[in-house]
């Protein structure tokens, strides 16, 4: 969401230079510096613990930069979600119409979920800011919910009807699935944390994907002898 040009207000300089004298031959841009210092200090302050001006000290940049690229800070921070969101928005789209069966779409969708984490560690921060601490989700979260909710429930609905998923309700299943990658991509490191290993918890001796992915099967599929 970049802000209209206005000459002398962040327009490039003669020869090769940004208007914060960046090189642009390989650096990047002023607006992508500001989306990873947004997506840095947002993930780890939330929308109203990170200033302007902390943005743009960290993305070094002038101060109107974020007004200038983005309009405002409201703006960068729904660029910043749209990022982090996106691609889980864009994979349940594709896996909703693709003409397999749903066991296999919603097997997909979980191996798609544990790569976009393992990609994109601080995607449960942002949801727990949004979602259990936000009064007010912002929008990339609320479509990011509408889209992804809908869509695993639609395939829920149409793995029953096809007789390989089990019944119950599918929004509830949907929210289970959903969670699972998220729970045990954080717990098992936070188990090996250093200040919690006088209390001998025990450790998990399984791949987090590798335990999601047989709970699934175990609690959703119909065993194809049932299914037939």
């Amino acid at each position: 969401m970049t802000g209209p040009s206005r000459s002398g207000e962040g327009e490039p300089l003669a020869g090769n230079q940004d208007s914060d004298g960046d090189l642009l031959a390989g650096s990047p841009t002023t607006a992508e510096r500001l989306l990873m210092a947004g997506r840095h200090l947002f993930a780890q302050g939330g929308f109203e613990g990170t200033s302007v001006r902390a943005l743009t000290q960290e993305a070094g940049a002038n101060l109107g930069a974020v007004t200038y690229h983005f309009e405002s800070k409201e703006a960068l921070y729904r660029a910043v979600l749209e990022r982090v969101f996106g691609p889980v928005k864009d994979r349940i789209g594709i896996l909703a119409d693709a003409p397999l069966p749903a066991p296999e779409r919603l097997e997909l969708f979980v191996r798609g979920m544990f790569q976009h984490l393992r990609e994109n560690p601080d995607l449960p921060r942002f949801m727990v800011q949004e979602i259990v601490l936000g009064e007010d989700p912002s929008p990339p979260i609320l479509d990011t919910v509408r889209i992804v909710v809908g869509a695993l429930s639609e395939i829920m609905k149409e793995g029953q009807e096809e007789g390989t998923v089990v019944a119950g309700d599918p929004v509830s299943m949907a929210l289970t699935l959903l969670s699972q990658p998220i729970y045990l991509s954080l717990m098992p490191s936070f188990l090996r944390r250093e200040d919690l290993r006088d209390a001998d918890l025990p450790q998990p001796v399984e791949a987090p994907e590798d335990h999601v992915m047989a709970f699934v099967r175990r609690a959703f599929f119909l065993p194809e002898e049932e299914s037939t």
